[in-house]
């Protein structure tokens, strides 16, 4: 991964490169912004202490993984984040959260977070970059098909309930292997120059 730059501008907003979100305010604006707006059904309280440790050893398996963090903040105080990491198919990232509080949205804060991280993760050599969306969050189901990316299926979550799933390719060969899946084109064109 190469050399992550702060990202500045004239408005007082700047996206952080970070190896971990200051994880008390992480937490209070996780619960207070997404925790209310979504319900989140938290299996992981029911488990009993033998499975929380097995939980906790699979996961400390992972720690090695290729994660990018980015926090925004506007004056200096934190007020967003985007994080994720590579996913079980080595050339895929998974991003698995981001947030704007309330009032500093609609001003292109998501937008400019989302277009670091594509650019970063294509610099990185990662062909797709994917993500979960609850079904009804449409600002950020429409900020991603504005910035290329495509629905590709949806699930049912025991934690997060229906979610969309969606798809930026970075390689164009995926992208028109994803597309030609859709019904958009036909199988010569897949493999045109």
């Amino acid at each position: 991964m190469e050399n992550l730059e702060v990202q500045k501008s004239q408005d007082d907003y700047e996206i952080i490169p970070v190896k971990k979100l200051p994880e008390q305010k992480y937490k209070t604006l996780h619960k207070k912004y997404l925790e209310s707006d979504y319900q989140i059904l938290s299996w992981m309280n029911s488990l009993t202490a033998s499975e929380k440790f097995k939980h906790n050893y699979l996961k400390g398996l992972t720690k090695d993984v290729y994660s990018l963090k980015f926090e925004l903040r506007h004056k200096g105080k934190m007020i967003g984040w985007t994080y994720g990491w590579q996913d079980s198919n080595s050339s895929d990232f998974y991003i698995a959260s981001s947030l704007v509080i309330p009032e500093h949205r609609n001003k292109g804060l998501y937008t400019r977070m989302l277009l670091k991280v594509l650019e970063q993760t294509k610099k990185d050599g990662f062909n797709s970059v994917r993500s979960r969306h609850h079904c009804t969050n449409n600002p950020i189901i429409i900020a991603k098909l504005k910035c290329g990316f495509t629905i590709n299926g949806f699930e049912q979550d025991e934690v997060m309930g229906t979610l969309v799933r969606m798809v930026y390719h970075h390689n164009e060969k995926r992208k028109k292997a994803s597309l030609f899946r859709a019904g958009k084109l036909n199988e010569a064109s897949v493999f045109d120059n």
